[in-house]
């Protein structure tokens, strides 16, 4: 995890869950996560990103974010869900490759934290794309 914007010990991640898993690239996504913050966040939300990266171009894509609250110091818990991944637009060569998705926890405008998850993109026998997210934490 990249700690970002925070001179503490930092926040952390206890559990993370992102799926489908296994499934058509454009299925629609669910990211759950519980974290522990040293300091309280009054204006805490979660952006989520999917990034294509090869040797000559790099494509990002804004997925969605979370609605902005305060988490107070301690335990919290976040939920983020689109009900499609929406990244077909890109080359079919950039997407055929492996790629992150992002999740960073903001205090406003402030990068807390990041919680990079690689994505590997993969045709079947037919053409269609898959994904697969690894989850840092295994």
């Amino acid at each position: 995890f990249f700690l970002t914007g925070m001179a503490d010990a930092g926040p952390s991640i206890s559990a993370l869950s992102a799926g489908p898993n296994n499934c058509a690239l454009e299925e629609a996504i669910t990211l759950e996560m519980d974290f522990t913050t040293p300091r309280e966040l009054p204006a805490g939300s979660w952006r989520v990103r999917f990034v294509a990266d090869t040797a000559g171009s790099c494509k990002l894509v804004e997925l969605g974010s979370t609605d902005a609250q305060r988490y107070p110091e301690g335990p919290g818990k976040m939920r983020f869900h689109r009900d499609s991944l929406d990244v077909m637009h890109l080359q079919r060569a950039i997407l055929c490759n492996v790629g992150l998705m992002t999740a960073t926890l903001l205090d406003g405008d402030d990068e807390v934290l990041e919680v990079p998850m690689v994505v590997h993109v993969t045709p079947d026998s037919a053409g269609k794309l898959f994904r697969s997210i690894y989850n840092p934490l295994e």
